[in-house]
């Protein structure tokens, strides 16, 4: 199958070039958030700099929360998040605006990876029309620039996706699937489930209609179980071997001791409370272009059927695909006494990414505009990245916080 990069030579050297701005201006402004775990990711990812590699596995929490009283080893999730940081910072980038390097060349990754997603769904044209709405959207201003799991780990997820797409093709792909999960873990921990649930809805849709059965995908996500597996031997045996103590057993300790479970069936209103919660949040963190999506629904509800069964187009089972993996995770997370709007990170995007391109094909002033912009302003999603991140930069530390927990 041949595939139009989303990309000119001019596009991507653009994207380059927004990038090396950006962190430029980071570093010499030493530049730091004032997101409560944004300071503590970016000053446990610098503190870590300064020990050898061998004990990146085990940061402590070295008094950066002595506010509420935190000490010892750092159990709340593995180290992926602060590894990259690391090393850059060991590269001489300093330390303590490492973290918002590795972050901003995150945001762009995750940007491209979701436009490659959607062409191979719809078209080369929706994908460049997502890669720049998809950027304004409150959770997007919300995460604009921060050092923290939740673009690390949507940029693994959508590495997963991608992979468990074309092992169709070829059986090549199966290490982007094992390393998408892998790298899940090592980030996030025990949410990585997330990412198996995105590839096993991805697998039984097919959104993109890719030939071939379903064995080859199944075949992926057993190979990324197992990768996920090896990810947990290897990562305790390194702590072990740094520490003398494993991790993961502590780690569900740490995570599960205070969790419980309210279902349908035991605790209604609660699950009702937590499942509200996450319909407002993945109505408004997405918006304009959940919005579109809901309109959309609503004026074609009569021919919903060719789409819920998946029988239809390809665009038709992007959308199907979106709208499933969004409720079965907030179906998925809703049970938990813990509820956050960051659990429902990944399926904001999906929703947001089905939302703009819908917008984009339908409403023609939406699409006059982009068009009006493509034709005025040379590499458009870039310089928009480009813009809001200086926005952020300049007057973002005057603005009120949204908040997000």
């Amino acid at each position: 199958m041949i595939r139009r990069s989303i990309l000119t030579r001019r596009e991507a050297l653009a994207w380059a070039a927004a990038f090396a701005v950006i962190a430029t201006i980071i570093c010499t402004t030493h530049f730091t958030s004032d997101d409560p775990d944004s300071e503590l990711y970016a000053g446990l990812s610098a503190r870590l700099a300064q020990e050898p590699a061998s004990q990146w596995v085990a940061p402590q929490w070295w008094g950066f929360w002595e506010r509420i009283g935190v000490e010892g080893p750092f159990l709340e999730h593995p180290a992926g998040t602060f590894l990259l940081p690391a090393a850059v910072a060991r590269l001489g980038v300093p330390a303590e605006q490492s973290a918002y390097v590795v972050g901003g060349a995150i945001n762009i990754a995750v940007v491209l990876l979701i436009a490659i997603l959607v062409r191979d769904v719809t078209s080369r044209d929706d994908a460049r029309a997502a890669m720049a709405l998809i950027q304004l959207m409150p959770v997007a201003f919300i995460f604009r620039l921060r050092a923290n799991q939740e673009y690390p780990l949507l940029a693994a997820l959508l590495i997963t996706l991608v992979g468990i797409d074309r092992v169709r093709e070829s059986w090549g792909w199966l290490t982007l699937v094992a390393f998408g999960l892998a790298a899940g873990l090592w980030i996030k921990g025990a949410f990585v489930i997330m990412l198996l649930l995105a590839a096993g809805v991805w697998a039984v849709i097919n959104p993109t209609r890719r030939p071939g059965t379903i064995g080859r995908p199944i075949v992926a996500l057993a190979v990324g179980v197992a990768s996920i597996g090896g990810a947990m031997w290897l990562y305790d045996t390194w702590h072990h071997a740094a520490t003398g103590l494993p991790f993961w057993s502590r780690y569900w300790q740490r995570q599960m001791s205070e969790v419980t479970v309210a279902t349908p069936l035991n605790n209604l209103i609660e699950f009702a409370t937590h499942l509200g919660f996450y319909l407002s949040r993945i109505l408004w963190h997405p918006a304009p272009w959940s919005v579109a999506l809901l309109v959309f629904l609503w004026r074609h509800r009569g021919s919903a059927r060719s789409w819920l069964t998946a029988r239809g187009s390809t665009a038709s089972r992007g959308l199907l695909f979106a709208v499933a993996y969004a409720a079965l995770l907030m179906l998925m997370m809703s049970p938990a006494s813990r509820v956050a709007e960051r659990y429902i990170f990944p399926a904001t995007h999906a929703i947001a990414a089905a939302g703009a391109v819908i917008a984009w094909r339908w409403w023609p002033r939406i699409r006059a505009f982009t068009a009006w912009l493509d034709s005025r302003v040379l590499v458009w999603p870039a310089t928009l990245w480009l813009a809001l991140m200086l926005l952020r930069l300049i007057v973002g530390p005057y603005l009120p916080r949204i908040q997000w927990n």
